[in-house]
């Protein structure tokens, strides 16, 4: 008899209970087997959950660790299947190629039996053997690229399940679902974040895919790039069940690293369920949600490097994902912090679409929609917006005046109550004056004066972002802006300081190589609340920099600040 996976069952139950912008997992005690009974009741009819757009479910691992985190709370009768449907599937063969053992029916009687695709995205009998085929020449080009190319490790033997220790993969009929990685084998000590051997199954068709262009090989491309990814997370850093969200938007991104012309990932940026439709849904969440968040590593890989996401899950080893994040970001070449990427990376997503700018930001970008904004109209002399927002969660408006527009962007940087999972909303507020009040308001260029409210300050984030760009000082101290920099002889990159009048500073910028390539000493220019030094990109014989990291030293009298400039030439 073949698996029933716990995966479909997952899958439909994941599907129904994150309904909703991909809302956070969780549901009352008392409705989670009834959730557990519907799935099971959509698998053995193969109809398989979908989102309000008909999106299909990415990959079952939500599913999977949203059931095993709640087992429980199942009855019996309910967890006895679960442990049963955990096996692997039997199929009528298997083909060694590689690091990989790849399992397929043959028969034409069997709805699990692969097929290619012939030029009108149909299948074509009796290609069983070529998919199988496809799928192992995919599957060891994936592995040479994310193992030799970007420095993962490999997923662990599996102790000789599946005829040997090489890598199993199951190829089966999976309705609307992509793929999943099924964790079997506890490696380690009990604890969670435990690691563990896996097996993949991947669709044998992909028929079912949007835009057609993508069914068949270019579906299973991805899938394989996914999900051998989460085969690498589970096998050697660690399965938190609890911070799954994390696992899939590495894998999303993985997907575009290995595949980067499938774009596959498009459909979920572009759906109503979607960060781009719901930034204010928080950061941990699951449902198809996560499979839109692939930018984040996105970002992260072009702000700071792609080294850093392998920095992050090596540090995965020992901390949940959100506390790995934050301490790889703190570590040399990033030298930053998850607080303040989450803030520049709710910045990031609304240059996207005819804002988008391929060097400083998303070099995609021109292809993800526009970030949903609140209308507030402003009529003088003053008008306050009030809201509230979850951790790790962002809120978006776009403020028209008579004259001019005007977007504030406000984000929840609350970490520690996000790696804690304290749920709870927190209350801010734009006040909106036509008259600077006092200093605590911030000029724009719209003519209108600005003041964010909250009453904890370093848990917060706001940009003001005007039609020549961000305006208001609501960068960080200290921290250059716009970095990454472009030169062209007069833009110049900002240093900002607080402070209400100008101040004596020595400015110093070193190459990589810590040669000193230019000095200025002299005063702060006052602009919009701040007190600013500037750098032109040149250097002290009046020449471009090159493109590369450029590091600065800022000496004032109250201390010293160092940093990093990232410089592009046009």
């Amino acid at each position: 008899m073949k698996r029933e996976s716990i995966l479909h069952i997952v899958v439909i139950g994941c599907s129904v209970v994150l309904a909703g912008a991909g809302q956070p997992v969780g549901q009352r005690a008392s409705n989670r087997e009834a959730t557990a009974m519907e799935s099971l009741a959509a698998y053995h009819t193969h109809s398989f959950g979908i989102d309000a757009d008909s999106l299909p479910v990415k990959c079952g691992l939500p599913g999977l660790s949203y059931t095993l985190q709640h087992r429980q709370e199942l009855s019996p009768t309910l967890q006895k299947h679960l442990l049963s449907t955990l096996d692997r599937p039997t199929l009528q063969k298997s083909i060694l190629v590689g690091h990989f053992r790849i399992h397929f029916d043959t028969s034409a009687s069997s709805s699990d039996t692969p097929a290619m695709l012939n030029v009108n995205h149909q299948r074509i009998p009796g290609t069983a053997n070529e998919y199988a085929d496809s799928v192992a020449a995919i599957a060891n080009y994936v592995w040479d690229f994310e193992i030799n190319r970007l420095g993962y490790a490999p997923p662990p033997p599996d102790r000789g399940d599946g005829d040997g220790s090489e890598y199993d993969i199951y190829i089966q009929n999976l309705g609307n679902l992509y793929g999943d990685t099924t964790p079997e084998v506890q490696i380690d000590a009990p604890q969670e974040g435990q690691v563990y051997t896996t097996f993949i199954r991947v669709h044998h068709d992909f028929t079912f895919v949007n835009p057609p262009s993508n069914q068949g090989l270019p579906a299973l491309r991805v899938t394989l790039a996914h999900e051998f990814h989460h085969a690498i997370q589970i096998g050697n850093y660690g399965y938190w069940q609890n911070d799954i969200s994390f696992y899939e938007m590495t894998s999303v991104w993985m997907e575009d690293v290995v595949y980067t012309d499938v774009n596959d990932y498009y459909q979920y940026l572009r759906s109503s369920q979607g960060h781009f439709a719901h930034p204010d849904v928080p950061f941990t969440s699951t449902g198809l949600i996560v499979y839109s968040r692939g930018i984040w590593p996105m970002y992260i890989a072009k702000r700071f490097g792609p080294d850093v996401m392998r920095q992050c899950w090596e540090k995965v080893k020992h901390d949940r994902p959100l506390q790995a994040i934050d301490n790889a970001l703190h570590n040399p070449p990033s030298s930053s912090s998850l607080k303040n990427a989450f803030a520049e990376w709710s910045l990031w997503n609304h240059f996207t679409g005819f804002r988008s700018d391929p060097v400083r930001y998303y070099p995609e970008g021109a292809n993800y929609p526009l970030m949903t904004q609140d209308g507030i109209g402003f009529t003088p002399p003053s008008r306050a917006i009030q809201g509230s927002s979850d951790d790790l969660a962002s809120k978006y408006y776009q403020v028209v005046s008579a004259t001019d527009t005007l977007t504030l962007v406000v984000s929840n940087l609350d970490i520690a109550s996000a790696i804690a999972g304290l749920a709870g909303s927190h209350p801010y507020a734009y006040l909106l004056n036509s008259n600077k009040i006092d200093d605590s308001y911030k000029e724009t260029a719209a003519r209108i004066y600005v003041k964010f409210d909250v009453p904890d300050p370093s848990n917060w984030w706001n940009w003001v972002i005007g039609k020549g760009g961000i305006e208001a000082s609501l960068i960080a101290e200290g921290q250059p802006f716009p970095n990454p920099f472009r030169i062209n002889g007069s833009a110049s990159v900002r240093i900002p300081i607080t402070a209400s009048a100008p101040l004596k500073g020595s400015l110093s910028i070193l190459s990589s190589s810590m040669d000193l390539i230019y000095s200025w000493s002299g005063s702060s220019t006052p602009e919009l609340g701040k007190q600013v030094f500037h750098w032109n990109g040149k250097t002290n014989d009046d020449k471009l920099a090159s493109s590369g990291v450029y590091f600065y030293v800022l000496e004032l009298p109250a201390g010293v600040i160092k940093g990093k400039i990232a410089v592009l030439r046009k």
